[in-house]
């Protein structure tokens, strides 16, 4: 940034006591007294000479910030203004002169204040009694723009920075002087260009040639150009898009003055008027995430970037939005589109988006917790018919609903618990019945107390031919025995499993005040069957976190942040943490990969090499929800289709009667999920891994292996 020489600033003191002089000719047109002037110069500051603030001098124009995909492909912009600050070798010399013609033709031959202007305007002030925004340079204009955007939005502010006022004129003449101090003509022009105002939502010079031409503005020819320059003098008239006659007109009037004070030949000039204006290539640039290809994820990334989490950018949400809206910050996330247009393509295969269901598929990243998908069977943001304002997969202050019914999948943390506690998969057994009522039976509480249920609560395993009789982890898992399960539960404690279920990262969506953890399932039964509505995305992270050898990855959707000059800002870590002992997560992969190769998930293996885990599950509640989660030692995915409590068929359907598995749906020609695949939402899990294992390793588990020394507790034991 290059400093003016001494001759210069003497240049400069002499223009001050100039301005001063031709402010009194100003004023006196009006009939304002010379002291009233010279008290209103006292107030503007002396020193404005001498300096400048310095957001005048190097301001932080407001940027819009571009949120990317995992592959670059921008997903969303958001900002106050829409600007993309170019340098001024980015913007084509056809534009820059374009603009000094119609704005300022001797802006590289006068100072700061061009003497010529001033006296004209004056004199015609003066006869006409009023103050003018004549005789104002491309650097004075810069500086009212540069004061109206350090208002930020304040009324009074704007109000003053636009004032037809002595004080303000004398202000801006003399903080343009300080400026041409501090700033080259060129430095000027640039910052000009990029903080004009070109209509119809169109900052600075770059947002404007791609809105109204597609083009950048390094490519805008001469029509393009001088369209463009003659925008600013009274953007919200003559924008093309709006007002295309207006636009035409300010056109001839910049050629006009290329041909008077540049030499542009009247040939060329001529040939540029003669341009139509191409209303085809008009770009219309969204902003915020709503319209956008994925609005859900969108949402989820922008109230993550509003979050605590990012504190760097403020201490306040409001803080943080203005940074969003106008740092011009580039965003990339986790999601690879490829992955994400599978699984929501899946999902609309079988699902419609106005059915009396929804379905909701997430995956992740087991080891670095990195969000790879996130896909619903209402995609369209909105308020219409088939669309929603919830994101399904997440927790209520996220932007979620009220969670969903995982059904038996939640017997991966009873197995858990057992194992840490020294129980076996293949010795544990119990004697179970098909029916069983727990009424009277006592429970193992949080501590080394117990609880007695005093109400009936009775259970009844629903898989034909494996209802009743001996069973063991693996086979109480692979044909989901419901009444082995709560013998365990019963055994190692309610309290250990909904444990292991906050070590793994599961969470519930906390859609009331009230309903604040899981800690309010320590002593309820039936949580061994989904008792707890909980999010699908947590559930993906939770079975991940067997995967990761117990190593539990919160979830994570930033890959990275940049300001605008480039340097990385710090995003939330996953913060991986070995949460459960890894050699009870090989235990749990070893019985969950035998429900996967040989049990009831069995048609939903994927014979590639990967090892793969599962668990299917079907809530309590007459079916009200089909789940599935199933995973690799490298990635999870997690789905659920249930039943949309705010759908009339859904309410109008007795409670008793409620099943996912035989409504009709759109997507299947009236047919139910059932009839579509007896594995339920397993049937949408499948081709959703088969894309995201493409071409991964072959990756393994762990073999799990017992501890030398034999537990007393892994001895076969009787249902009581």
């Amino acid at each position: 940034m290059s400093v003016k020489t001494a001759g210069s600033k003497a240049y400069s003191l002499l223009m001050f006591g100039v301005v001063s002089i031709l402010a009194g000719v100003l004023v006196a047109g009006l009939g304002v007294p010379f002291a009233a002037l010279a008290a209103g110069a006292t107030r503007a500051g002396a020193a404005t000479l001498k300096e400048v603030p310095a957001n005048l001098a190097v301001p932080d124009q407001y940027e819009a910030s571009t949120m990317y995909l995992s592959d670059g492909s921008v997903l969303a912009t958001f900002f106050d203004e829409n600007r993309q600050y170019v340098t001024l070798d980015q913007i084509s010399p056809e534009m820059q002169t374009a603009q000094i013609a119609i704005e300022d033709h001797r802006f590289y031959e006068h100072g700061a204040v061009d003497l010529q202007s001033v006296v004209r305007a004056a004199l015609g002030n003066a006869a006409g009694g009023g103050i003018s925004g004549g005789g104002s340079t491309l650097t004075q204009q810069y500086v009212k723009q540069v004061r109206l955007q350090m208002c930020n939005g304040d009324t009074a502010c704007v109000e003053d920075a636009q004032a037809p006022s002595m004080n303000r004129k004398i202000l801006e003449m003399r903080y343009a002087i300080a400026l041409e101090n501090t700033l080259t003509k060129d430095e000027i022009l640039e910052r000009y260009l990029n903080i004009a105002y070109y209509g119809d939502g169109a900052y600075g010079v770059q947002a404007a040639a791609r809105h109204y031409f597609n083009t950048d503005a390094s490519q805008l020819t001469v029509a393009q150009a001088a369209m463009l320059a003659g925008l600013v003098q009274n953007p919200s008239q003559t924008d093309p898009v709006n007002n295309l006659d207006g636009a035409l007109a300010r056109r001839q009037a910049v050629l006009a003055a290329q041909v008077r004070y540049q030499g542009m030949p009247q040939s060329v000039a001529d040939e540029a008027a003669a341009e139509g204006f191409d209303a085809s290539q008009v770009q219309t640039l969204g902003n915020g995430c709503q319209g956008t290809r994925y609005p859900f994820i969108c949402d989820y990334a922008s109230r993550v970037l509003l979050s605590d989490e990012m504190s760097v950018f403020g201490d306040t949400v409001e803080a943080r939005r203005d940074v969003l809206n106008r740092a011009g910050l580039q965003i990339t996330l986790s999601i690879d589109p490829s992955l994400q247009d599978t699984a929501q393509n899946v999902i609309n295969s079988v699902v419609g988006p106005e059915d009396a269901a929804i379905a909701v598929a997430d995956t992740v990243e087991n080891a670095t917790g990195r969000i790879l998908a996130m896909a619903q069977s209402r995609p369209v943001m909105g308020d219409g018919a088939g669309e929603t304002a919830w994101n399904y997969s997440v927790s209520y202050d996220m932007g979620g609903a009220d969670g969903y019914l995982f059904g038996s999948t939640f017997k991966t943390w009873t197995a858990a618990a057992a194992i840490q506690q020294g129980h076996f998969p293949d010795s544990t057994y119990y004697t179970v019945q098909r029916t069983q009522n727990w009424k009277g039976q006592w429970f193992r509480g949080c501590g080394d107390e117990k609880f007695q249920l005093t109400e009936d609560y009775s259970t009844t395993n629903a898989v034909a031919n494996q209802n009743q009789g001996s069973f063991n982890m693996v086979t109480g898992m692979m044909w989901s025995v419901n009444n082995y399960w709560v013998s365990l539960e019963r055994d190692v404690g309610v309290c250990q499993a909904v444990d292991m279920a906050r070590r793994a990262g599961v969470e519930i969506s906390q859609p009331v005040e009230g309903e604040a953890s899981l800690d309010d399932f320590d002593y309820v039964p039936s949580f061994t069957l989904g008792a707890a509505k909980v999010t699908p995305l947590s559930m993906a992270v939770g079975y991940g976190t067997f995967g990761n050898r117990g190593v539990r990855c919160n979830p994570i959707i930033l890959d990275s942040v940049y300001d605008r000059n480039g340097a990385e800002v710090p995003v939330p870590s996953a913060d991986c943490q070995q949460t459960i002992d890894p050699t009870v997560a090989d235990g749990v992969n070893y019985v969950l990969n035998r429900t996967h190769v040989s049990g009831l998930s069995s048609s939903t293996y994927i014979n590639n090499g990967i090892d793969q885990a599962s668990k299917t599950g079907t809530s309590d509640n007459s079916a009200s929800s089909s789940a599935f989660v199933g995973y690799t030692p490298d990635i999870s995915t997690s789905v659920v289709v249930a039943g949309d409590n705010t759908s009339a068929a859904w309410q109008n359907t007795p409670e008793q009667s409620r099943n996912v598995m035989t409504i009709p749906l759109s997507a299947l020609n009236g047919r139910s999920l059932g009839s579509y695949a007896s594995i339920g939402a397993g049937a949408l899990w499948r081709p959703i891994m088969q894309e995201a294992m493409d071409g991964m390793p072959q990756s393994k588990f762990t073999k799990w292996v017992a501890p030398a020394s034999t537990s007393t507790a892994s001895s076969p034991s009787t249902s009581r």
